[in-house]
């Protein structure tokens, strides 16, 4: 899958594309496919190594993203039924950053508790 990360620190202009393995869900995680990825202060921070420490011992490119909108892909096992969290659902997601694949990415594998049915009418 294509990403937009980084494998140094800096400005912008460190961020690049990537191509990294396509994520699988595990058991009580969700396959999301991407359709857009908020931006915040974190991000740029993260980017700029002002938070260095929440990649430490992690292998280059960093993803940042802590923000997500798109559809379900996949449902992995275990995830409630109640939740409405089904293959074709639209959803919002906050993105555990303490991992190296953040939101600027095609798909991410997210965990269940993490992923809420968007807004009826909301656009992403």
């Amino acid at each position: 899958m294509k990403v937009i990360g980084l494998s140094e620190y800096g400005g912008p202009e460190v961020l690049r594309p990537f191509e990294l393995p396509d994520p699988h869900p595990g058991a009580q995680e969700l396959l999301v496919r991407v359709h857009a990825a908020g931006v915040n202060p974190v991000d740029a921070m993260l980017r700029s190594g002002q938070l260095w420490q929440m990649y430490q011992g992690q292998t280059p490119p960093f993803v940042p993203g802590m923000e997500v909108a798109g559809t379900i892909e996949e449902v992995g096992s275990g995830v409630d039924p109640r939740w409405g969290l089904v293959a074709g659902a639209h959803v919002v997601a906050f993105v555990d950053n303490a991992g190296s694949h953040g939101g600027y990415s095609e798909y991410l594998a997210l965990s269940a508790r993490s992923v809420v049915l968007a807004p009826a009418g909301a656009s992403a």
